[in-house]
């Protein structure tokens, strides 16, 4: 597939890449303010509240991009599953988050769900981007910063849970857990900015004429 071609949709899934990017944005800074600033004070947790409520938008926005970009992978067995699972990930964070500000669901399950989707999310970006950097025309540039993302959160959260459960002396645990804290925050902060990209590739593209004059949307 010929990924410069302009897909039926493509202006639309930019308007929300770019509105992702802004909410992920945010829900980077107000985590950051809050394990800054609230944490250590213990409260009031304004900045978590705000992170919670743009984590729900955010997830949400994602949707119709991910889809979209979705489309110019090319088709094997898992591809479609993976896409699904992915969507239901998204909508299920969506869901814990908004129920998290609105205090129906407890932090605990709340942070558990989120985990999970994220989790899968990333498995997303690693595999989709991956086999996108193989596509024709695919920017090369917005591949690797997708598999760069799910693979460092991909590894990230294994080693920081490894260095939380093993025995050893502290300095190994808060070494291990530090290194994996490290690559899970950089895949978190630059999240946002794939988004961004992404809503820059799918705003500028064109048609491109096929033989017989007719506009190609493959």
């Amino acid at each position: 597939m010929n990924s410069s071609v302009e897909l039926a949709g493509d202006r639309t899934a930019s308007v929300f890449a770019f509105s992702a990017a802004a909410a992920g944005a945010i829900g980077v800074a107000t985590l950051a303010a809050m394990y800054a600033v609230e944490v250590p004070k213990g409260g009031p947790f304004v900045f978590g509240a705000i992170n919670d409520a743009t984590g729900a938008v955010f997830n949400v926005l994602a949707i119709p991009v991910i889809l979209q970009v979705h489309q110019r992978l090319p088709k094997a067995p898992w591809t479609k599953p993976l896409k699904w699972v992915t969507v239901a990930a998204c909508a299920a964070g969506a869901t814990s988050s908004a129920l998290l500000v609105f205090k129906v669901l407890d932090f605990g399950p709340s942070t558990a769900v989120s985990v999970v989707a994220i989790v899968i999310q990333g498995a997303w970006f690693l595999a989709a981007n991956n086999k996108l950097l193989h596509v024709e025309d695919y920017p090369q540039g917005l591949a690797k910063l997708g598999r760069f993302i799910g693979g460092a959160l991909l590894i990230g959260l294994p080693v920081a849970g490894l260095g939380f459960l093993i025995p050893g002396p502290e300095w190994l645990r808060y070494g291990i857990m530090g290194a994996g804290v490290i690559a899970g925050a950089s895949s978190w902060t630059v999240w946002p900015y794939w988004y961004f990209k992404a809503g820059r590739f799918l705003g500028h593209k064109h048609a491109v004429d096929v033989p017989g004059g007719a506009p190609s949307a493959a």
